[in-house]
């Protein structure tokens, strides 16, 4: 990417907190450069893709799990097999999500390395390939008297096999920060993630609001949803392949393929040694994304020694991920619990995401506004001011979302309306994601490791996809054997996760970070 000027560093990359128009965005986008807003309409269609299949998913869970229990539909309600059906839904979605996320855990990190060498479009496109194949899985095995159908509790695994292998939803995330920070500034930058989370979330509030009108215009199949969602994703692979710009420079992909020979070596002519070079540059790509967290030795005027600022933001960062593996679950609860049907469901999940929306999007921007560190004098922001920002305000909402979890668990069941209020209430904690990915550019940044920032969204990246692997396990084990009793445990496990991340993100230490590396934000 080529430098900025001294003019670009001070102009605001958010000239407001509810108008994200930069001037030099528009500029970059006018000259047809990248800019994080050419990856909003894909931010926004694929969310959307995601939020129209997803409380028809579910439904698609429970006729399996009837299926598979030899239950005829009539009787899958019932008193007497709720629980089983419960049971064995929870476990087909949890194996879905196990085997997607262990794939993606093993081929994230390469994927990412190939992006940083070769652009981060084709990463984007290809895993959006896998997210297209998931629908068309769901599409076949909804097909009655086929194949996939009879087979369909076997056939549903293949789409999100192929999904896995090609990065799946934690690859998608990583190259998407990738590519905005590409072309962003170094420093806090949890504005703009902010504001590229809520996109995320109108889409997926979009999604059942759209089932629902289109559904409600005719007698249409209940999985018309998955249809709309597989067009939605072929519409944006064709815009990210013939208008969207690379982000990803020259200089920077031949400095990325340097490293990357530097620690593989150079490629052999022979045809053994070329499966032994690419052997090992796979290697690389899934071992190295995890380096990135170790304690890192650095010196600077200020501060002299072995800094663990990253490796506390890896493991908070981890187990907050695991944590957010209730929602699938939590889904699943609200329909056994209240007797919700799919429609019921759909605007329950559509609350939760305009909710989090308006909060990443209208709130965050605020509280960054009129909280966030500013310049005196005209002198740069420290960069410990802006690490310590950034660690208050991922404390603080951690805190609010274990608080809502343990009153959920607390308060009695029957209490629809207290359910709803409080998971709510977590929505409005969403910020901590987004300013949690900043802290760690942040804490890169202030060591002066500033370089490595698209790598270490590509180890983030690595490390959702292997939270996504436990969580399943942790909370649909959980259910299953509580739903008959104490069902509300699984909020009581995800409360106390959060809370051990509130004490991890304590530990950082913004002190004596401030010399060499300093930003001027103006947002």
């Amino acid at each position: 990417m080529d430098p900025l000027s001294p003019q670009q560093e001070v102009e605001p990359l958010l000239t407001s907190p509810t108008s994200p128009t930069s001037p030099t965005q528009v500029k970059r986008i006018r000259r047809w450069e990248a800019s994080p807003y050419w990856v909003v309409p894909i931010y926004l269609g694929v969310s959307m893709a995601r939020g129209m299949s997803a409380a028809p998913r579910i439904q698609v869970f429970k006729e399996i799990a009837c299926r598979a229990l030899d239950l005829p539909t009539t009787e899958c309600s019932t008193s007497a097999n709720a629980n089983a059906v419960q049971a064995r839904a929870a476990r087909i979605q949890a194996s879905i999500t196990t085997i997607m996320s262990g794939l993606s855990a093993i081929t994230t990190g390469p994927w990412s390395r190939w992006g940083d060498i070769h652009g981060r479009k084709p990463v984007i496109f290809l895993t959006m390939s896998g997210a297209l194949l998931v629908e068309l899985m769901f599409i076949l095995v909804t097909r009655k008297d086929s194949l996939f159908y009879e087979h369909a509790e076997s056939f549903i695994i293949v789409g999100p096999v192929f999904d896995g292998l090609l990065g799946g939803i934690s690859a998608y995330n990583g190259v998407m920060h990738a590519y905005t920070a590409d072309c962003t500034r170094h420093g806090s930058r949890a504005t703009l993630f902010s504001s590229m989370q809520g996109v995320i979330f109108i889409g997926l509030a979009l999604g059942p609001w759209l089932n629902g009108l289109i559904l409600s215009m005719g007698n249409f199949s209940p999985y018309l949803p998955f249809f709309m969602s597989a067009s939605t994703l072929i519409i944006l692979q064709a815009y990210l392949a013939l208008v969207c710009p690379e982000s990803l420079q020259k200089d920077d992909a031949q400095v990325a393929e340097e490293n990357m020979t530097r620690i593989a070596g150079p490629r052999p002519k022979t045809p053994l040694g070329t499966i032994k070079y690419y052997l090992s540059l796979f290697i690389v790509g899934l071992l190295s994304p995890i380096s990135m967290f170790a304690p890192r030795d650095v010196v600077l005027p200020t501060f002299t020694g072995r800094d663990w600022n990253l490796t506390l933001v890896g493991a908070a960062l981890f187990i907050y991920l695991v944590s957010i593996g209730i929602y699938p679950v939590k889904y699943l609860y609200g329909e056994y619990t209240y007797n919700w049907n799919t429609e019921e469901l759909g605007f329950y999940m559509s609350l939760l995401w305009i909710t989090r929306a308006i909060n990443l999007l209208v709130v965050v921007p605020l509280i960054v506004a009129y909280f966030k560190p500013r310049s005196r004098n005209g002198e740069p922001v420290p960069i410990e001011e802006e690490l310590r920002f950034d660690q208050r305000f991922c404390q603080i909402s951690f805190t609010v979302d274990a608080s809502a979890d343990l009153l959920i668990a607390i308060l009695p069941t029957p209490l629809q309306s207290a359910f709803i209020v409080l998971s709510c209430v977590t929505s409005f904690t969403s910020g901590a994601n987004p300013t949690l990915h900043s802290l760690g550019a942040v804490c890169l940044h202030a060591s002066g490791f500033s370089s490595e920032v698209g790598s270490m969204f590509g180890a983030m990246a690595v490390l959702s996809a292997i939270a996504h692997v436990i969580s399943p396990s942790v909370f649909a084990g959980t259910y299953g054997a509580t739903v008959g009793t104490f069902s509300k445990a699984i909020f009581v496990v995800a409360a106390s996760m959060i809370l051990a991340t509130v004490t991890l993100l304590g530990l950082i230490r913004s002190r004596r970070r401030s010399s060499t590396a300093t930003v001027i934000r103006m947002s």
